[in-house]
């Protein structure tokens, strides 16, 4: 069973986990006129939510948006939506190709999950409308080795992405009992802190209340990965280089692994160690 909060859907990128420096690359991104935008994560790491979240953030009236899922999770003013449907040949394939020819600004796909849906969804960024989409993959560069395991050919990822988003959840510290407290040895071994960061570090932890039922935690947010394409990003996509130099490219250009990113937000006070680590055990970094 999957139980929504549908007060979820009026969250800011702010509330979804974004510090303000990834939050100015993603609105960069999610207001691009046309390419594809994929967030990447395992089931359960919110990737529905933030598609929720940016298409509530760039909805206005003068934008056609359509979207086409399965199920339908949330209903959004304003959002033509349309719930895929095998029994009667509604697939996620038909669908695109339907609403393609009613001229939509933005289309969001629930999943990316076969050749067919991938080769439609680049087709619709590459003429002019702009992508979003999710795919089960664990890191960010992973999706472009990923959309060519399916059969898509290098060249047309390369000139069609725009970004990549891998994104966990994590429990945020709850802050009506948050009080301060010393990560472990084997903590801060883990998490690989440096002096100049440990002096100014604020760790918090939940001493566990009755408005945390006693657990110390109080919501989720996101701890994210952004991959923004650059041209020497796309030669080596069309290089069909291995995914690991594509992550090394990454990290050139400044990219903070989930781990990182996760990582500022413990230093901040807003998560313990343990969550970060727990959710970024597959980090390689």
């Amino acid at each position: 069973m999957r139980i929504l909060d549908k007060e979820g859907l009026k969250l800011g990128l702010p509330e979804l986990g974004f510090f303000t420096d990834d939050q100015q690359t993603f609105e960069r991104l999610i207001g691009m006129p046309d390419g594809i935008l994929l967030v990447t994560g395992p089931t359960g790491s919110g990737k529905t939510t933030t598609l929720y979240s940016c298409l509530h953030f760039i909805n206005r009236p003068d934008r056609k948006i359509i979207t086409v899922e399965d199920p339908v999770e949330y209903i959004l003013g304003g959002i033509n939506q349309v719930q895929v449907s095998e029994t009667v040949g509604l697939t996620f394939g038909g669908a695109l190709r339907a609403i393609l020819r009613q001229a939509p600004n933005v289309v969001m796909i629930g999943e990316i999950r076969d050749l067919e849906t991938a080769s439609i969804a680049i087709n619709a960024s590459l003429t002019g409308h702009l992508v979003f989409s999710t795919l089960h993959t664990n890191d960010a560069p992973g999706a472009v080795t990923r959309l060519i395991d399916i059969g898509v050919k290098p060249f047309l990822v390369a000139s069609s992405t725009r970004g990549l988003m891998a994104q966990r959840l994590v429990r945020k510290v709850c802050r009506k009992c948050a009080a301060p407290s010393l990560p472990t040895e084997a903590e801060l071994r883990a998490l690989n802190l440096d002096p100049a960061t440990l002096k100014n570090a604020n760790f918090q932890k939940g001493k566990g209340c009755s408005e945390c039922s006693g657990t110390g935690c109080r919501g989720r947010f996101g701890i994210f990965e952004i991959f923004v394409i650059d041209d020497e990003a796309r030669r080596l996509i069309y290089e069909k280089v291995p995914s690991s130099v594509l992550r090394a490219r990454a990290r050139e250009m400044g990219m903070r692994t989930l781990r990182e990113d996760g990582i500022r937000k413990v230093v901040a006070g807003l998560t313990t160690p343990e969550e970060v680590i727990r959710a970024t055990v597959g980090d390689v970094d």
